[in-house]
């Protein structure tokens, strides 16, 4: 899939921004993810709801060790804004994207299990290690897949509004 350089410049800065949240201690993985997209996107969820949604998927599903937390919070992100609008994509389009999702994020990091893919991260240490690589990648998969021209198509042909904030396309026009 092609993308244009706002639309890198765009996955970029989500990325980063989610990468920061967790980092910071603010929120943990899943959190981080789903808030960064839902405020790229305007989701219209608010904060306290964003973190009670999405605290369970922390550390691979209450710290199971199970599908990565921020994997679960792309995901979360991605059901969102694609239900957004008048017509909210349907169940086949928002299952596709999902996998595609999960696909990508698996290519490019070798597994979707939190306990494999932070195996040598020291979870004792302040540092989030390895970690925040996987939930900054997984905001950025996740935007492009919403920035996606067939996925923006599909949302102008149901009638839904653009998916990215004007501030955010403005801020990136001017890159």
């Amino acid at each position: 899939m092609k993308c244009s350089l706002t639309q890198k410049l765009i996955c970029e800065s989500t990325g980063r921004e989610a990468k920061e949240l967790y980092g910071s201690d603010a929120m943990c993985c899943s959190e981080a993810v789903l808030w960064t997209i839902n405020r790229e996107f305007s989701g219209g969820l608010n904060k306290n709801l964003t973190i009670a949604l999405s605290k369970g998927f922390c550390g691979g599903i209450g710290d199971a060790g199970c599908v990565c937390g921020a994997l679960s919070g792309a995901v979360m992100g991605l059901s969102l804004i694609l239900e957004k609008g008048p017509l909210p994509a349907d169940e086949d389009q928002v299952r596709k994207l999902s996998k595609e999702l999960h696909d990508r994020f698996l290519a490019k990091h070798g597994a979707v299990c939190c306990r494999t893919l932070s195996r040598d991260r020291d979870h004792e240490a302040e540092s989030k290690g390895i970690c925040l690589d996987y939930v900054e990648s997984a905001a950025a998969i996740c935007t492009r897949l919403l920035l996606n021209p067939e996925t923006v198509e599909q949302q102008k042909k149901q009638g839904s509004t653009p998916f990215i904030k004007e501030s955010t396309a403005a801020h990136t026009a001017l890159i």
